[in-house]
Formats: C-alpha cells, sequence, structure tokens
C-alpha cells in the first residue's frame, strides 16, 4: 500500500470517534486495511521492512502537517471515505430514464 495512504489511514482512524462497541466504530474498513497492510509487512525482508518505516514515518508526518488545515483534513476524509466498498442493495434497483432524450448517449 502506499505510504502516503497507509498514513491518512491510520490518522483517519485515530480520529474517528469512539464508541463503545467494536460492531458500531465508524471506521471498520479503515481498520481492517491497515491489518492488511501490517500483515503484508510481515512477509517483508528486514531491509525492506526498514524502508518500508522510513517511508511511512515520513509520510505521517506530511499527512499530520496537512490535516491541521480543515479544508485539507476534510479532503483526506473525503478521500478515505471514497475507498469505501459501495454498500449492498437490499432491494431492486430502480432506474429511470428521460422521456425527452430522443436516442441514448444525448
Amino acid at each position: 500500500m502506499d505510504p502516503v495512504r497507509e498514513a491518512n489511514l491510520a490518522a483517519y482512524v485515530a480520529s474517528a470517534p469512539k464508541t463503545g462497541s467494536s460492531s458500531t466504530f465508524t471506521a471498520n474498513f479503515e481498520k481492517k486495511q491497515l491489518a492488511e497492510a501490517r500483515r503484508k509487512r510481515s512477509t517483508m525482508t528486514v531491509m525492506e521492512r526498514m524502508e518500508a518505516d522510513a517511508e511511512t514515518k515520513q509520510a505521517l508526518a506530511h499527512v499530520k502537517d496537512m490535516r491541521q488545515n480543515t479544508e485539507n483534513r476534510k479532503a483526506l476524509d473525503r478521500m478515505v471515505e471514497g475507498m469505501r466498498p459501495a454498500p449492498e442493495q437490499k432491494g431492486p434497483k430502480i432506474v429511470s430514464h428521460n422521456g425527452k432524450a430522443l436516442q441514448e448517449g444525448h
């Protein structure tokens, strides 16, 4: 995973409001992605881990600086929320068409 993306996920999870239950925690998907990144890190050699740790540390410092500004924080949060999978549809999908369109693509 990209070090900046991983650092942003870590900052997002750390700043998410804490709840009493893990099932109601809003950043469960992000926590799973971070766990997957840690699992991948465990398969690296020592030198690869050292390099990845240095890159992640620099990226985390950069993301923390960016998150100081509220506009940047909102943009970074939107980026994280955009990585989430689409929610599963519960019922049928209702499609509407424009009656004034003469052909497809107009």
